[in-house]
């Protein structure tokens, strides 16, 4: 890129943008993808101002897209995994039993604990959420729980479990860029994550507590249930795939093998629990979704779900964002505003508050949890040293402000993959309580000093 952004250039484009987001979104309740397209051209008009060449903006959106093509991959798989998991019963069998097992005073908290175990397991909170998650959405809606509560659980457990996970590829990625051990890592964050978790239990646990609408429709639960049961298929067999996934993660085997293996086992095991499909409904059911039809409302728009088409939404807004987040990385808006914080705040406590205030600016400007850890990261990395801190208070930081507050941006990856898979709006982020609590205990320790290690002679 020829020429790069200054500070108050960036600040100007960067409020128009949030400007043009905020009354689109809010005002119109437009779908994020055409603000943020509109975003990306004043952006781009601004780097033709700055005299930029379209083909080094261009080679600019390209990089930023690039780097979404596995999540984007994993969607694509999740969806017409889904597809067909409804066709062979596996949500069905999992909804059966949970409907039994759980109960609505105690369901929130048993989603968080439930998806953060499986993200922990698993290493990824976007296959947590594209499994269990989806599964622990049909219980929810049977229990006729909130479904932006539910997704706000199923987010927090997940972002949980992700990050305490050693096979999180942001997790490695935090620990990386900050060059500190992974297991110092994952101790160092202990310190901000186990309180969020507690605080985020207690919340969910006196939303159950108070809310006693679920409770009083045990009717409507049993009739869903001998639906379920008349209709298809509810048998142990059917979670033959999502326990092959989770194994495989385990065995640390990458998402997208782990994925495309359990669509396998899942078209295998649909010759069995749902006789009579043939490989053409089973192809139908991966590309456009299942389509229930038992003359059970509830049931019928629980099930009507999956197929690739119905993650179009969610693919489409990653395109756009990560295109978005690609122009605005290449012109130096993103350097212009993190230099200029990092010019204006000096103390240690002031340093660990402007860092989570870049990941946050970098998630909301480009929507790319990788970004947020990456260049936060790399231009922190002298001011902590500056200031004798230890190397996992940098990777810390960056996963507090970074990929913990990266499912609080609608247009971001999660964002879209959670409104897509989970089906529900942009309300879901009032909900996800261990992200909204997370830079808040950052923010106490950074100016009480308390859990802030200092640097030593091997972390140099």
């Amino acid at each position: 890129m020829e020429n790069k952004a200054g500070l108050r250039g960036s600040l100007l484009v960067l409020f128009i943008v949030i400007l043009v987001l905020a009354i689109s979104i809010l005002h119109y309740e437009a779908a994020p993808h055409i603000p943020i397209l509109i975003g990306a051209m004043i952006v781009t008009v601004y780097g033709f101002m700055l005299g930029n060449k379209w083909d080094s903006m261009e080679k600019a959106i390209v990089n930023g897209i690039a780097q979404g093509i596995a999540p984007i991959l994993i969607l694509s798989l999740i969806g017409t995994l889904i597809g067909v998991w409804v066709l062979n019963g596996t949500v069905q069998t999992i909804t059966y039993y949970g409907l039994q097992l759980l109960s609505p005073a105690t369901f929130l908290v048993s989603a968080v604990v439930i998806t953060a175990i499986v993200a922990t397991m698993v290493g990824s909170s976007l296959s947590a959420m594209g499994t269990i998650g989806v599964s622990l959405m049909g219980v929810a809606y049977g229990m006729d729980v909130s479904p932006a509560m539910a997704a706000g659980a199923i987010v927090s457990g997940a972002i949980f479990g992700d990050k305490l996970s050693p096979l999180s590829d942001t997790t490695n990625l935090a620990a990386a860029t900050a060059k500190t051990n992974i297991f110092e890592h994952i101790r160092h964050m202990l310190w901000t994550t186990i309180p969020a978790l507690i605080i985020t239990l207690l919340i969910f646990g006196g939303i159950g507590l108070v809310n006693t609408q679920g409770a009083a429709d045990t009717g409507q639960i049993d009739d869903m249930m001998n639906v379920l049961q008349s209709e298809f298929t509810i048998s142990v067999v059917t979670l033959l795939s999502p326990l092959l996934i989770i194994g495989l993660a385990v065995a640390r085997v990458k998402p997208i093998p782990s994925l495309a293996l359990g669509l396998l086992v899942a078209a295998l095991t649909t010759f069995v629990t749902a006789p009579g499909s043939t490989l053409g409904d089973i192809m139908a059911a991966a590309h456009s979704g299942f389509t229930a039809e038992t003359g059970f409302e509830a049931i019928d728009d629980l099930l009507s779900l999956g197929g690739l088409e119905d993650m179009l939404f969610g693919i489409s807004l990653i395109i756009i964002a990560l295109a978005f987040g690609g122009i605005i990385q290449g012109i130096g808006i993103t350097g212009a505003l993190i230099g200029g914080l990092q010019r204006v705040l000096r103390s240690r406590g002031n340093t660990i508050a402007s860092t989570l205030v870049s990941c946050l600016g970098v998630n909301v400007a480009t929507g790319e949890q990788y970004l947020s850890i990456i260049l936060p990261g790399q231009m922190y990395e002298e001011t902590y040293r500056r200031h004798s801190l230890h190397p996992k208070n940098l990777s810390r930081t960056i996963e507090d402000g970074g990929t913990i507050l990266h499912p609080l941006v609608p247009w971001g990856v999660i964002g879209a993959f959670v409104m897509t898979t989970l089906n529900v709006g942009m309300d879901y982020v009032f909900f996800v309580f261990l992200s909204l609590v997370t830079p808040f205990i950052a923010l106490f320790y950074a100016y009480t000093g308390w859990t802030l290690a200092k640097r030593d002679d091997d972390s140099l």
